[in-house]
């Protein structure tokens, strides 16, 4: 009977630390799929900042071609510089419960092993991939020829909107439309035909690596969108 008795102790112990780390899994799980809720959120919202700034980078190759032709609007060209700059939008991807589910040694208690293969090709190849495919050196190559073209001596008022700071933009307080109606016209610091080709290209290359930058987010929104699913019919999770 003592034997029993311990026998039956020891089962009852590991069936509880079996619902420990049943419950301790779902836990974690909830938070990993918190975290690609965000990461979806932050793919579309820079996906979407990321065509607007293809458009103007289009209007701005439109102008670019006209002045290599001889047909050179410099307000216009300005305007969307600066307007469009070098910015894009990066997303960033948040890793926090998977890094903990790791750290902690927690992986193992996935019992569902495709999961577990699903959830290291998003985090260690697409995110990582995305990451490789921004567009950051191509910006630094632009930005350092657009200072060969174009001079802020004329638009102080450009400068001084820094001072004014939108919190629901995050980008300055600007009427960039004043630049289209600048008296006298802007001028550039450099109007050489084959500069300005030189210039273009450089643009487009920039265009390029950001559609290409966006090829990846829409891949990851996808691929974290899966997981949400699986994940969520795994653990029996409310959506």
């Amino acid at each position: 009977m003592m034997f029993l008795a311990v026998t039956m102790g020891f089962f009852a112990e590991s069936y509880r630390e079996h619902i420990v780390e049943r419950n301790r899994e779902k836990e974690y799980m909830k938070e990993v799929v918190a975290n690609l809720k965000y990461d979806t959120l932050r793919c579309s919202v820079n996906a979407i900042t990321n065509v607007q700034v293809e458009s103007g980078f289009d209007s701005l190759r439109e102008e670019l071609k006209k002045a290599i032709h001889g047909n050179v609007n410099t307000n216009a060209l300005y305007y969307f510089e600066l307007k469009y700059g070098i910015n894009f939008g990066q997303a960033v991807f948040n890793t926090s419960a998977i890094t903990e589910l790791k750290n902690s040694g927690s992986l193992r208690l996935i019992e569902n092993k495709q999961l577990v293969s699903d959830m290291a090709d998003y985090y260690e190849r697409k995110i990582y991939a995305t990451e490789t495919f921004l567009p950051t050196g191509k910006a630094t190559a632009l930005q350092s020829m657009l200072n060969e073209f174009f001079s802020l001596i004329d638009l102080d008022d450009y400068v001084q909107s820094f001072d004014e700071m939108s919190r629901e933009t995050y980008s300055n307080v600007y009427d960039y439309k004043n630049i289209l109606e600048h008296e006298p016209p802007l001028r550039l610091l450099n109007s050489n035909p084959p500069d300005l080709e030189r210039l273009y290209t450089q643009i487009s290359l920039f265009e390029a690596a950001i559609k290409n930058y966006n090829f990846w987010l829409h891949l990851d929104k996808a691929a974290a969108e899966k997981l949400i699913t699986d994940i969520q019919k795994e653990y029996n999770l409310e959506n």
